[in-house]
């Protein structure tokens, strides 16, 4: 939209509010789903290392710090979603509600530890034969 506005120099302003909060939106909410869908960036040691053993630990263990990170940037993003409602803080131009784009992050990082959690279990639960070797 701030494209085509721009490039038939039409008279709406201040897109870029929408565009930036749009973006928020699609960045938070799809790094939570990307977590379920295994599409998040990550680094296959099975190639480096034939050991199941290995494999499992790395997966557990970058479980964990995930859910360690998730916490507490969660913490910080809700404080920011409670101090962007009780504030009223808005956008610049258009006056877009903050709590928008806190409030997707909020949830995108309600997703990821969802998910992450969902791993960890389906790690744990599809162990059989791992400890034994």
């Amino acid at each position: 939209m701030q494209v085509i506005a721009r490039f038939f120099n039409l008279p709406i302003p201040d897109t870029s509010d929408i565009s930036l909060v749009s973006f928020a939106i699609m960045t938070f909410i799809g790094s939570g789903l990307l977590v379920y869908t295994k599409g998040h960036i990550s680094i296959e040691f099975s190639t480096l290392f034939n050991s199941k053993k290995v494999d499992f630990v790395v997966a557990v263990l970058t479980n964990i710090f995930m859910i360690v990170i998730a916490g507490v940037i969660l913490n910080i993003g809700y404080s920011l979603l409670v101090y962007a409602l009780e504030s009223g803080e808005a956008t610049m131009a258009l006056r877009i509600p903050m709590a928008i784009p806190f409030s997707s992050l909020v949830i995108g990082l309600v997703l990821m530890l969802i998910h992450t959690i969902g791993n960890l279990i389906e790690l744990f639960s599809n162990r059989k034969g791992v400890i034994a070797e």
